[in-house]
């Protein structure tokens, strides 16, 4: 059983690969940034941070990626997690009352995250996951109704669900994660910079109307060995990656990789924008790797198009 995201979340990878070949959607509805979108969530455990399977007993954090088209997301968010028992049926309900919960009722930058614990009596043979589900308010704050419902104070905001594995004799996932050289450009490079302006010239810089190809590097170990139920089935896992910008246009609004994928397969294109005048244009990008079993990772880059 694999973990979910739901499509609320932004878009669930293999949902939007679903839709991107049947849907008729764009891909640049998908891959561009033009409003506050949640992109994604990791589970860390604390004694652990790359197993997203955090133990009974084990104290976790669940954090949220977002991205907006200025590259400052400002939010507030409510979110609550309980134990699950499994269903194919969407989302599960609370097997019972929420083990952690947090509000952030003011507009914030730093981040949507949930520390817990997991209960040291929790029932792994009948509640086997977590499921983490709240608010998201976009340039708003949040409050509560009386019933305890969070809502916006301005706007309807993004619902957001999560579930993922807790740890166990059969559950030790872990989640794929970008090295700091983890992403190149055209075939340099490309680290993170805390720069958020064109102003000093420090960033990378392309041509307006310029094709660039972004390449993905993941260690061999974030492909994880599975256990075949039959012969068919995948003997390591397969990793999604989407990319997401806040200009120009991607060609592909996701990638599959398995272990053994040339490096020639692992990038995709990206066509710079025209400059609406002389200056440089910030551009900044979002990529996420995802496996089947709630693994996730999040990693940001900006560049400077120039006439």
């Amino acid at each position: 059983m694999s973990a979910r995201t739901s499509l609320p979340l932004s878009i669930s990878v293999f949902a939007a690969a679903l839709c991107l070949a049947g849907c008729g959607d764009s891909l640049k509805s998908v891959s561009l940034i033009e409003q506050t979108r949640v992109l994604g969530a990791r589970v860390e455990a604390e004694t652990d941070p790359g197993r997203s399977s955090p133990l009974p007993g084990e104290r976790a954090s669940l954090r949220f990626f977002l991205a907006a088209p200025n590259a400052e997301p400002n939010f507030s968010y409510a979110l609550t997690v309980c134990a699950v028992h499994l269903t194919d049926n969407g989302f599960p309900p609370c097997a019972g009352a929420p083990f952690a919960s947090v509000v952030q009722a003011d507009p914030t930058s730093t981040g949507a995250r949930l520390d817990f614990q997991v209960p040291e009596d929790v029932d792994l043979k009948s509640t086997p996951h977590a499921f983490a589900s709240g608010l998201i308010c976009p340039d708003s704050g949040i409050k509560s109704a009386t019933d305890g419902a969070p809502s916006c104070v301005t706007g309807t905001g993004n619902p957001v669900a999560f579930e993922f594995e807790l740890g166990g004799p059969e559950q030790s996932n872990r989640s794929p994660t970008f090295a700091a050289d983890a992403l190149s450009l055209d075939g340099e490079p490309w680290l993170e910079s805390t720069e958020a302006s064109c102003d000093d010239g420090s960033l990378r810089q392309v041509t307006a109307r310029s094709r660039h190809w972004l390449g993905i590097s993941l260690a061999d170990s974030d492909f994880e060995a599975l256990t075949q139920q039959t012969s068919i089935d995948p003997a390591r896992e397969t990793l999604l990656v989407s990319p997401f910008s806040n200009a120009g246009e991607l060609e592909h609004a996701y990638l599959e990789l398995s272990a053994d994928t040339p490096a020639e397969q692992r990038k995709v294109a990206w066509d710079a924008p025209a400059t609406k005048d002389a200056l440089p244009s910030l551009v900044s990008f979002y990529v996420v790797v995802r496996d089947t079993r709630s693994g996730e990772d999040f990693a940001k880059r900006a560049l400077c198009v120039v006439p």
